[in-house]
């Protein structure tokens, strides 16, 4: 992949394509889409290991597929458990209703849901940059102020978390959506399986004594999460008690007491000339619920990657990276929303279980319970490609045209790749890099 002229810093250095602040797996991800497409990269990361805690645990079939593109499809086999999805249950344990009532196909080539154990997957993130001649990693390196990095690179992206100094810097706030709540995180490690017997699904527990989330993880990791009543101190193994589970079943990794909030920041692009970008949690917080606190980090880097990409090799303007807020902010919004539905409906029926939820299933074809990119147009335009048979493999690194057959002629001089089961009916897909469909053409050249 080509760049635009090289140039050089008032320092006499290099100039980088784009910086990185945080290496979490917002920041990685987005360091090795970097890498794959060639942009010379720098990433700044104030630990010198990798997180420890199994903070994040969940991720779904787009963000495998994400992970896949970045050249980790082997080792994903070995760091996920596919899910069995989740159910809210009374106060007696009795189901009170199964959030999906049936099992999607792996439309995008990986199952809807995971599990995993995040120290894992950053060692992997962090070992892929290695391959990258254009990506340096500097780690025990804290940041004072972002727009100084500007000096040697032409774009900056935080993603230094909710908590990282990046966002304040730039004196950009957050929008509070409104939900607020203390609970107590709680991660056992199992010296042995299956003692105790505990779930095989996730169970949001409509108590009206205390809410309560479980959530059977990867490997022997299960994860607790307990509501905290104003002004209580927990005590963490009366609580396990009652799941049936002692001192002497695992170990007690982590119990530490969470703020769940939903919040969006008030612009995810700042800095001199709009070349600050926001990502992950410096972006947005929302509860966890849906478990997609993680997964809209990674999605911002498969957004902002390629666009970044597009406009510094001079294949797009600098136009192009006014969408990845108009695309991702709205999209992220929607998310939140449903991940604060998500824990209402848990005090809801705490109080009423009768209070059933009536949920509008999505269409199987539709792969994902997540709203599109709003783009224009019908589905599929704003949704994923199919993947059938490990399309992604035969996919360019750019943009394509996937056919449903060889008598398409493509309008432009893009690649077509020929795959039925990836298009819908008689038409052909015009595919953005980051495996969107951002068009739909019939054969007699009408696009939508």
């Amino acid at each position: 992949m080509g760049h635009d002229p090289v140039g050089v810093s008032r320092t006499g250095r290099l100039v980088n394509d784009v910086a990185i602040v945080g290496m979490g797996p917002t920041g990685a991800t987005l360091a090795n889409l970097c890498g794959l497409y060639g942009l010379r990269t720098v990433i700044y990361e104030r630990s010198t290991e990798p997180y420890s805690q199994p903070r994040a645990c969940h991720l779904d079939a787009e963000i495998a597929r994400v992970l896949q593109h970045c050249g980790f499809e082997a080792e994903l086999h070995e760091l996920l458990t596919e899910s069995a999805g989740m159910e809210y249950i009374d106060r007696n344990r009795q189901r009170l209703f199964n959030f999906e009532d049936f099992h999607r196909q792996p439309l995008l080539g990986w199952q809807e849901d995971y599990v995993f154990l995040q120290p894992e997957l950053e060692v992997m993130l962090r070992d892929g940059l290695s391959k990258y001649d254009n990506v340096e990693v500097r780690l025990g390196s804290e940041v004072a102020d972002p727009t100084a990095l500007l000096a040697d690179a032409k774009y900056v992206v935080a993603c230094d978390g909710g908590g990282g100094r990046t966002r304040e810097q730039l004196g950009v706030g957050f929008v509070d959506l409104g939900y607020d709540e203390q609970w107590l995180v709680v991660d056992v490690m199992l010296r042995r399986e299956p003692d105790p017997p505990l779930p095989t699904i996730i169970q949001q527990v409509c108590d009206p004594a205390r809410l309560a989330t479980f959530v059977p993880g990867h490997g022997t990791h299960r994860r607790w999460e307990f509501q905290i009543h104003h002004g209580e101190v927990l005590d963490v193994w009366p609580l396990l008690a009652v799941w049936g589970v002692t001192r002497d079943h695992g170990e007690l990794v982590r119990a530490v007491p969470y703020r769940f909030h939903a919040l969006v920041a008030e612009r995810w692009r700042a800095g001199p000339d709009g070349r600050v970008f926001l990502a992950g949690d410096a972006a947005h917080m929302m509860p966890p619920f849906m478990g997609q606190g993680m997964c809209s980090g990674v999605r911002d880097a498969a957004n902002l990657a390629w666009k970044l990409a597009e406009v510094v090799t001079g294949g797009s303007p600098v136009e192009l990276l006014d969408t990845y807020e108009s695309e991702r902010r709205p999209h992220t919004e929607a998310v939140v929303a449903m991940s604060v539905a998500a824990g209402q409906t848990l005090a809801r029926l705490a109080a009423d279980a009768s209070d059933l939820p009536t949920p509008d299933h999505p269409d199987p074809l539709r792969w994902s319970r997540l709203p599109g990119l709003g783009l224009g147009g019908e589905f599929p335009i704003g949704h994923q490609l199919l993947q059938p048979d490990n399309l992604d493999a035969r996919l360019p690194l750019g943009w394509s045209w996937v056919a449903a057959d060889s008598s398409f002629s493509a309008p432009d001089d893009r690649a077509v790749i020929v795959e039925p089961s990836a298009t819908y009916g008689k038409t052909a897909v015009l595919v953005r890099p980051d495996r969107y469909v951002a068009g739909v053409v019939n054969y007699t050249g009408v696009v939508n």
